[in-house]
C-alpha cells in the first residue's frame, strides 16, 4: 500500500503506549488470543494491521473506553517466531500513515478501525541548515552498529540519511518526548516542517547529545 486512497477501509488495530513511524521497526510479544488471531490472519492473508497510540484522558471515568490517537501507521509483519502456541515474538515495520475515522470493539476484544490512508512523504532533500541533525543521527547509527545495540532491530535498511522524512521520523522515534508530541510529529504532512520541529525540540531541550534512552 504505497498510494494515498481517499476511500476508507477497515483494519484491525493494535493500540499501544508508543508511536510507530513509517519505516520504523516495532517488536511485539503477542500472547492475547485476540492479537494471536489477528497476527495469524495478517500472515495468512498478507495484510497489515494498524498501530495507534492510547492517549491518556485526564477526565476519563473508570472503565471508559480508551482514547486513541487520530493518526496511526500501518504495520507489516516482517518476522515472527511462534515460541509457544500462545506466544509469538514478532517484528513489524511501519509502511503508511492513516487517519482513524472511527473504531469499534468486536466481541473478542479486538478493535477494528475505519481508516483513510494518508499520502507517503515526498522525497525531500535535507536543507543545509539541518546537516548537523543528520550528523547527529549518523553518530547514533554508528554507535548502535559498533556496539551492536539492540541488534539490527532499531532501524530498517535502506538508511535514507539524505531525506527529510526518513531522518525526521528516526529522530522522532528516539526523542524522549510525550506521546502527544510524537503524534503531532507523525501527523505533520510536510517532511521538511517535521524536520524543523524535531530540530527545534532538540535545540530547545539541549538534546544535541541525544543518544539512546
Amino acid at each position: 500500500m504505497t498510494n494515498s486512497d481517499s476511500s476508507s477501509q477497515k483494519i484491525p488495530l493494535f493500540p499501544l503506549g508508543t508511536v510507530l513511524f513509517p519505516d520504523g521497526v516495532i517488536a511485539l510479544k503477542i500472547f492475547e488470543a485476540r492479537y494471536l488471531d489477528m497476527i495469524k490472519a495478517c500472515l495468512r492473508e498478507k495484510t497489515e494491521f494498524g498501530v495507534v497510540s492510547i492517549m491518556k484522558d485526564q477526565n476519563a471515568v473508570e472503565d471508559s473506553p480508551p482514547v486513541f490517537s487520530r493518526i496511526g501507521t500501518l504495520a507489516q509483519i516482517e518476522d515472527f517466531d511462534p515460541v509457544q502456541p500462545a506466544l509469538y515474538m514478532t517484528k513489524s515495520f511501519g509502511t503508511q500513515r492513516f487517519k482513524l475515522l472511527n473504531s469499534q470493539q468486536e466481541s473478542n476484544g479486538l478493535w477494528i478501525g475505519e481508516v483513510e490512508l494518508l499520502a507517503n512523504d515526498p522525497a525531500t532533500p535535507i536543507p543545509e541548515e539541518h546537516q548537523k541533525i543528520v550528523q547527529l543521527l549518523n553518530e547514533i547509527i554508528s554507535v548502535i552498529q559498533s556496539e551492536d545495540l539492540l541488534g539490527e532491530s532499531l532501524f530498517k535498511k535502506p538508511f535514507k540519511i539524505d531525506d527529510c522524512g526518513w531522518v525526521s521520523n528516526r529522530l522522532a522515534e528516539l526523542l524522549p518526548i510525550s506521546l502527544a508530541q510524537k503524534n503531532h510529529l507523525l501527523a505533520q504532512t510536510n517532511p521538511r516542517i517535521r524536520l524543523d520541529l524535531v530540530t527545534e525540540i532538540i535545540e530547545d531541550d539541549g538534546l544535541s547529545n541525544l543518544m539512546l534512552h
